[in-house]
């Protein structure tokens, strides 16, 4: 019969062992980013590279040298596999910060990154500025020489270098925002990306579109509007009306005109006269119907240089904006549908006061 042996361990070994333990957790715990807000004074192979350098963007950082065997390729990898795959691929930048300034070169350690993707820059820095940003974001790295720890790394000593292995993601305001391991894989890192870019694309969308309807109803509610227009319940927004039309100001003057409407062709002489004086408001005229050959021959005929020939096939934008039949105006302040008028404009007075007090709330 086999003999079982049971080993007790002595009170030395449970405290070695609690130890070991104790050291494991903060040796784990130690790659959590400290630093609430990065500051860092680096450069690339054009220059000073500092904090405030891609504003409004995100960074995505890791740390890493370019003789690395396999963490740091396959960061960067999964850098480039990101890169060519994230909805909002424009909002981030990428960087790999050296922690071997001795052999990295810096035009030498670019090329290595962009050989991953062109949109990877490579930084380097004196010693104390790259163990400042590693002290920040709470990684861990350094050199050993023939088993023992050396502090001041020389070009030729054949030491080798390890590092903590994690990808940090940080805000245009450079806080840290999310920190991944470089196992983490491409498609995950994908992922976890778009989530936090697209919710930042969504907040920033909303803050815009909040601020501009408290302003706009700030106007509406301040300004008088000219006189025929009147308040309308539609919650229209010109840049969604696909148009492809670019406003200059922050006040326009949306008419719809056909050629076969007599009002139509009465009015238009008058707004052409009008846009000429004026860069207050812009006029957006847009035919409902006819030929583009038809318009242009109608606003040769004319002499028409100052009022825009866009045109559409029906009638969809007229009941869209809530209108029934031609000449139609529609105002927009700030995006907004403010007013409408159905019928002709006679005189453009009370439209260069409107367009005056909008300017002087915004």
């Amino acid at each position: 019969m086999k003999s079982i042996h049971r080993h007790k361990r002595s009170p030395l070994g449970l405290l070695k062992l609690l130890l070991l333990s104790v050291l494991t957790f903060f040796s784990f715990s130690h790659i959590i980013a400290k630093a609430e807000t990065l500051t860092f004074n680096l450069f690339d192979q054009h220059g000073p590279v500092t904090h405030e350098s891609y504003p409004g963007k995100y960074l995505l950082l890791s740390i890493g040298y370019s003789s690395c065997p396999d963490i740091c390729p396959t960061t960067l990898y999964e850098y480039g596999y990101a890169m060519k795959r994230l909805q909002h691929a424009d909002m981030l930048q990428p960087l790999f910060l050296t922690i071997d300034p001795v052999n990295d070169e810096i035009n030498r350690l670019n090329a290595y990154t962009q050989y991953f993707d062109e949109r990877i820059v490579g930084l380097s820095g004196e010693m104390k500025d790259i163990e400042d940003v590693a002290k920040q974001l709470g990684a861990t790295f350094g050199y050993r020489l023939n088993g023992q720890r050396i502090d001041n790394p020389e070009p030729g000593m054949g030491y080798t270098v390890y590092h903590s292995a994690m990808i940090y993601l940080i805000t245009p305001e450079r806080e840290i925002l999310d920190v991944f391991d470089y196992q983490i894989g491409g498609d995950d890192l994908v992922k976890v990306l778009d989530q936090h870019l697209s919710k930042a694309t969504s907040t920033a969308t909303k803050d815009i579109t909040t601020t501009s309807i408290a302003i706009t109803n700030s106007a509406v509610s301040t300004c008088d509007l000219p006189e025929g227009f009147t308040a309308t319940e539609q919650s229209s927004r010109l840049s969604e009306l696909n148009l492809n039309v670019k406003p200059e100001a922050n006040t326009q003057l949306l008419n719809l005109w056909a050629l076969w409407c007599a009002p139509c062709r009465q009015e238009l002489p008058l707004l052409e006269k009008w846009a000429a004086l004026q860069n207050e408001l812009d006029i957006i005229t847009i035919n409902v119907g006819d030929s583009i050959e038809k318009i242009n021959s109608f606003f040769e005929e004319q002499g028409f240089s100052h009022l825009p020939k866009y045109q559409i096939e029906n009638f969809n934008l007229l009941r869209q904006l809530g209108g029934m039949g031609l000449p139609f105006n529609a105002l927009f302040v700030n995006d907004s549908i403010v007013g409408i008028k159905s019928g002709i404009i006679t005189d453009t007075a009370s439209l260069d006061n409107y367009a005056q007090c909008v300017q002087q709330q915004l």
